[in-house]
């Protein structure tokens, strides 16, 4: 089995490996099709482990490949990492740099790809119907390319869009059909990214028990992969489970050990969220605490 599908079924491991072995075997030097691989493999790797800005600057140590495909993927992964860490302008840029490339060359998988990273820039930014157009787009690549990857992750988004909008019971029926094909195939990672989001929809609409048995599986399956990317993000919304239940400490514990690893893998952008989350579990608990032993009237 390749790097890359090894990799899509959370692999992660074994698919650094193999890629490091390639990468060896040519000293990291040259320009192939495979050898290209190998490095978006070991990019995306860092960038699982929380080092995005360590993946972006590992790819920028080479001259962009002059192979067509290998510069649509360097322009791809380039553009993703740069969303990730918030320089959404340049990754825009290079994105659709991209597709347009893959589209006058017919790389239909390259191009679901692309639209599935301009659907999750376009999300992050809240631009939630250019979000939903985007990951439409792939799901209709998908029927073009065949497989499960671009399909599932098409649903998936599709999903997550009403789930920000918090149109739960219609984005449940998206994940749902995105679960069984990462079922499907055992992509382990991809049914925790989909447990957390169903999580989500759980808690939205009151089901706060089900909501933690999701929240707590995909936390076990991330952490276990070192998938730091998401883990902080299923450990914050563990917090708010319990901050819902109204257990405070709880809360304060998960959140905290959230922004914790926010920090430690560079992500200002949560490190924020999660921190709002702190003080908000911190007024609940003084809020709570004037309840129950009110002042006396001075």
């Amino acid at each position: 089995m390749h790097a890359r599908d090894l990799l899509r079924l959370g692999m992660i491991d074994e698919a650094g490996r193999i890629a490091e072995a390639e990468i060896a075997r040519v000293s990291d030097n040259g320009d192939t099709a495979a050898l290209w691989s190998a490095r978006f493999i070991r990019a995306e790797i860092l960038s699982m482990r929380g080092r995005t800005d360590a993946a972006l600057k590992y790819l920028d140590s080479f001259a962009a490949p002059e192979a067509d495909a290998c510069s649509v993927g360097f322009k791809l992964n380039r553009g993703r990492y740069l969303g990730l860490l918030g320089r959404h302008g340049e990754a825009r840029v290079l994105l659709a740099e991209a597709e347009s490339s893959a589209c006058g060359a017919r790389y239909l998988e390259l191009l679901g790809e692309i639209y599935l990273s301009q659907a999750y820039l376009s999300y992050v930014r809240k631009e939630y119907e250019s979000s939903d157009r985007a990951f439409r787009l792939a799901l209709d690549v998908s029927n073009e390319v065949g497989g499960w990857y671009i399909r599932a992750h098409s649903l998936w988004g599709i999903g997550k869009v009403l789930m920000i909008q918090r149109c739960y019971k219609g984005a449940m029926s998206w994940f749902e059909e995105s679960l069984k094909i990462f079922e499907g195939v055992g992509a382990k990672l991809s049914m925790a990214t989909v447990w957390g989001e169903m999580a989500v929809c759980q808690l939205g609409m009151g089901e706060d028990q089900d909501a933690l048995e999701l929240l707590l599986k995909a936390a076990a399956a991330e952490h276990s992969a070192g998938f730091l990317r998401n883990y902080h993000v299923t450990l914050a919304d563990l917090g708010n489970v319990y901050l819902h239940r109204r257990d405070y400490l709880m809360a304060l514990s998960y959140y905290q050990r959230a922004v914790s690893l926010a920090r430690e893998i560079e992500d200002p952008v949560s490190v924020k969220k999660w921190t709002y989350n702190i003080n908000l579990a911190y007024a609940r608990i003084r809020a709570q605490v004037d309840q129950d032993c009110p002042r006396p009237a001075a």
